[in-house]
């Protein structure tokens, strides 16, 4: 192997190296995207629940005197 081949060899190791590094921080920007929407959808879900909890011990306590 001379030295052009030597040199084609490594940028196209270089370049596919870079295409799998931009790659794999878009998956990982995706992926960190996906976790804070599911982080705010389960904030809204809980907060729900928690009014939802709160109306059922509202209508399932004793009434007073009783």
């Amino acid at each position: 192997m001379n030295a052009e081949q030597l040199n084609q060899a490594l940028q196209m190791t270089i370049s596919e190296m870079s295409t799998a590094s931009t790659n794999s921080m878009i998956t990982s920007n995706l992926l960190s995207i996906q976790l804070n929407e599911q982080v705010a959808e389960n904030q809204r879900l809980q907060a729900r629940v928690d009014e939802l909890e709160a109306l059922l011990d509202e209508q399932t306590k004793p009434a007073e005197g009783e």
